[in-house]
């Protein structure tokens, strides 16, 4: 299962059945006990991950990302809610023989990683959040009206307007996040289609509308927290709430970033994801 000398961009996209529906997956660096899950972005597929990212978190660890039901190359009907996108996300890890894993959560996938560590607590380590937000979130209740303004923009402004601020610098770094997104060419995921996003758009919505049902003070594990300056989509103040509910974590703010933090300083990410990951307890 694991391509211990492959980089991201020509990892092999491989396939696991769970009831009789295909869910694509790639998978590098060493084969480990407690490999690390990554859970994609609202309407991001295998392709949108930062290969400085997956390589440099994959020179210490097995690094899997997976595509949720509909998203990408993988089968079935996209949920509306990230309750189920969670169920499906457990599936999909226990069909591929892992007992315990790390996770990586981004965005939509944050709350995804959320659900399962109140779910399924017993199968996470350690979890890093990064550009999400704890149920409730106000800001989430405009995501619609957001999401129309982005996608009203042209080329590559669609980008940048979700994940960089305004300042030259930001659009600068995002820029060359998003020229390093393209470098694959062959065995590409398909791009998500209109009816998968406005499943992901209902399930952003509710999460941040609907009954609180998650006890973040639940949360047992090491949680590493990451978030830029100037998140409008998940307000990046909703970070401080993580960190001072769930009782085992750190945050990290990033400077003059938006919901691409991470993606501006990707080398500074591995160097701190990878000692959460090795050492802090």
């Amino acid at each position: 299962m694991s391509s211990k000398n492959l980089k991201y961009v020509d990892t092999p996209t491989q396939y696991v059945e769970v009831d009789a529906i295909k869910y694509a997956y790639r998978s590098l660096g060493k084969e480990s006990d407690i490999p690390l899950v990554c859970l994609q972005h609202f309407t991001g597929t295998l392709d949108n991950w930062d290969p400085i990212i997956i390589n440099g978190l994959a020179e210490e660890r097995q690094v899997i990302t997976i595509d949720n039901a509909g998203i990408g190359n993988s089968e079935g009907t996209t949920p509306d809610n990230a309750q189920d996108m969670a169920k499906t996300a457990i599936k999909i890890i226990s069909a591929l023989g892992i007992k315990k894993c790390d996770i990586l959560g981004y965005s939509l996938g944050g709350f995804i990683a959320q659900t399962i560590a109140a779910i399924k607590p017993d199968l996470l380590r350690k979890i890093i959040l990064v550009g999400t937000a704890p149920q409730g979130t106000k800001a989430l209740h405009s995501f619609p009206q957001l999401v129309e303004k982005a996608f009203q923009q042209q080329g590559i402004e669609v980008y940048l307007y979700i994940f960089a601020t305004k300042t030259e610098k930001s659009r600068k770094l995002v820029t060359a996040t998003f020229q390093r997104l393209m470098e694959r060419q062959k065995d590409r995921d398909k791009d998500t289609g209109m009816p998968a996003v406005q499943a992901q758009i209902s399930a952003l919505t509710k999460w941040g509308t609907d009954p609180v049902t998650i006890k973040l003070s639940g949360i047992k594990q090491p949680v590493m927290i990451v978030q830029g300056s100037n998140d409008e989509i998940m307000d990046s103040d909703t970070s401080l709430q993580l960190y001072k509910q769930i009782p085992n974590a750190l945050l990290f703010y990033y400077p003059d970033s938006a919901h691409g933090s991470f993606f501006q300083y990707p080398e500074m990410f591995v160097k701190e994801a990878s000692g959460f990951l090795n050492y802090f307890e």
